[in-house]
């Protein structure tokens, strides 16, 4: 299979996969593939004929993936789950997400022979964050709640990124360059360090009362993702004025 290099590419791969599940494994009309996939019934069709969606084929013998267009299926066919158009579409952005995730994961491994035991260890952890990632997004597929939805959705969204930063520090941690920031961007640097001081003393937490576990955990995650992201660029500040 060709190298994917972002979602835009895979998206109608998992379309038509997802078309084909919910039709012959769950017996959805073409008509309500339609308004699940938010598409037209002529687009479902050149889904499943195979007219639209290069590379479907060979991504649905992929192990796996297979699982993770079953689960996606099985989710949008139980027709007790309400979701709007909107959250649908995302659903199957981030489901695609973690797909080219595990694509570029399988990639670093068919060169595992020549790995040197340390990176050996950061696969290990590229694995750990997929796995991750699926169970997430399967408990998120799961929950009728839309606060715990995005908790696991948040969750698994974390564990993709993560797989990516370890897996391009794999790809690339021989060949990457300095980094640099010119006038202007370094000017912008300060700016967002500041918005960053701003926003983490208005503690969300503190500004929302809510006895909802899954709404707590997410304004606590808003709150550690400010901090976090305060520490992000004042590091980054620190070592270009080194």
């Amino acid at each position: 299979m060709q190298k994917m290099k972002n979602v835009e590419q895979i998206l109608p791969a998992v379309r038509s996969l997802l078309a084909k599940e919910l039709i012959q494994s769950h017996n959805v009309t073409k008509a309500d593939v339609s308004k699940i996939l938010g598409i037209s019934p002529a687009a479902v069709t050149q889904y499943t004929t195979n007219k639209r969606g290069n590379y479907a084929d060979e991504l649905g013998k992929n192990r796996e993936v297979r699982p993770v267009i079953a689960s996606l299926a099985e989710h949008f066919s139980n027709k007790k789950k309400k979701e709007g158009e909107m959250r649908r579409n995302m659903t199957i952005i981030e489901t695609s997400e973690n797909i080219l995730a595990i694509i570029n994961n399988q990639g670093i491994k068919d060169k595992e022979k020549k790995m040197d035991p340390n990176t050996r260890i950061l696969q290990d952890r590229v694995e750990a964050e997929l796995h991750e990632a699926r169970t997430s997004l399967s408990m998120a597929n799961k929950i009728e709640d839309g606060f715990g939805k995005l908790l696991f959705k948040g969750i698994a969204s974390d564990s993709i990124r993560h797989a990516e930063i370890v897996s391009q520090v794999i790809r690339d941690q021989e060949t990457v360059g300095s980094f640099r920031l010119d006038k202007q961007s370094k000017r912008y640097l300060k700016q967002m360090i500041q918005e960053e001081e701003n926003a983490s003393e208005q503690l969300m937490v503190k500004l929302v009362k809510t006895k909802h576990p899954a709404v707590r955990a997410l304004l606590q995650s808003i709150d550690q993702d400010e901090m976090k992201h305060k520490k992000m660029l004042r590091s980054l500040k620190k070592y270009l004025e080194a």
